[in-house]
């Protein structure tokens, strides 16, 4: 009887413990995959921004950037990016195919306005550890001044 006893014991003992690594797997599987966003996002908006010729358009919603793949001094429609936020200011969308629903209160600020635009800081909260976290995307173009005469 005591054998029974104790054995329901470390039963009911591994079953809780099974569960609550479960629950900790999860919880740190989540934690991963909003960090891998979070870097995603930033790597993202940071490449963009560096490497872009000129910002043809900063508003409160967005800005465009372009990027003269083919060094010829003229924009085209394949050349350029528009990162905005959504109407709701919790959607951001970068180029036509590129969106991200986990950023929310995306908010953009420029040194300058357009075309004088250098530098670039985009701001937004994601969900960290259950709770919302406030991040800053800061970068600069890096081109020459002979794109910005025209």
């Amino acid at each position: 009887m005591k054998n029974l006893m104790v054995a329901s014991i470390v039963l009911a003992a591994v079953a809780t413990l099974a569960g609550a690594t479960t629950a900790a797997d999860n919880v740190t599987n989540q934690m991963g995959r909003e960090q891998a966003q979070l870097r995603m996002v930033s790597m993202r908006l940071t490449d963009l921004i560096r490497r872009a010729n000129r910002v043809t358009i900063s508003a409160v919603n967005g800005f465009q950037l372009w990027h003269d793949n083919n060094a010829d001094g003229f924009k085209t429609a394949d050349e350029v990016t528009l990162v905005v936020r959504g109407a709701d200011g919790n959607t951001l969308t970068i180029g036509a195919n590129e969106t991200h629903s986990d950023c929310k209160n995306i908010s953009f600020a420029y040194n300058e306005d357009s075309p004088d635009t250098r530098f670039i800081t985009v701001s937004f909260d994601v969900t960290e550890n259950g709770q919302l976290q406030n991040h800053s995307v800061n970068a600069r173009l890096r081109v020459s001044d002979e794109h910005r005469k025209f």
